[in-house]
């Protein structure tokens, strides 16, 4: 006993158990095995069952049988083969066809997430007081606050002195030079002292 599964469209299948002889396959209503499919000739193929496995023929088809993509016009099945007829896809099995039923998929347990313990928090001392900026600095009793200026009581009249004394020497110093330009060395004091001399009248006493 051998097996072929049709595959007639995604959702769609057909198996069919080959019994031993031949066995007609196509598109016409007298095959024994019908595949109304406009890609499967009316006669398309053969499959023979013998005691030494099984064998497939095509009978000039239009669009040909294929055995795992190769055209054939005569091959000999093998366990898994893939034969399409036309468009048309099938399998075959040396015996029966695997169950449908879907294997049993394991699927991995979740893992649990363990969060970590919660330490105890140890007590820390308060914070310390903010620093309140605007508060003006006390300073101890007894003590006063020194000026940034010396006491210049007193100083302004000694100012006007020195002042005044070096307008008088810059001024005989302005005339001591001009006297000598002019005189062209002359004795300035000794000048000065003669000129004062002849302009005081003199006054004769009587006795």
């Amino acid at each position: 006993m051998a097996t072929l599964v049709f595959y007639l469209d995604e959702e769609t299948s057909m198996t069919h158990v080959l019994e031993s002889g031949t066995t007609t396959l196509g598109r016409h209503p007298d095959s024994i095995i019908v595949l109304d499919c406009p890609s499967v000739s009316g006669h398309h193929a053969l499959i023979e069952l013998q005691e030494d496995g099984c064998y497939i023929s095509d009978q000039q088809s239009s669009n040909g049988t294929r055995v795992n993509g190769a055209v054939i016009e005569e091959a000999k099945l093998t366990e898994g083969d893939r034969v399409a007829f036309g468009d048309i896809q099938a399998v075959f099995y040396a015996g029966s066809a695997p169950s449908d039923e879907p294997e049993e998929i394991a699927v991995a347990k979740p893992i649990m997430f363990v969060p970590p313990p919660v330490l105890p928090v140890k007590d820390a001392p308060p914070p310390p007081a903010p620093a309140d900026y605007r508060k003006k600095p006390t300073r101890p009793p007894g003590v006063r606050r020194a000026s940034n200026y010396p006491d210049q009581t007193g100083s302004g009249c000694a100012t006007a002195l020195i002042v005044i004394f070096l307008f008088i020497t810059a001024f005989v110093a302005g005339l001591f030079l001009r006297h000598s330009k002019e005189t062209e060395g002359g004795n300035f004091f000794s000048d000065i002292a003669t000129k004062i001399s002849g302009t005081i009248p003199k006054i004769k006493v009587e006795k």
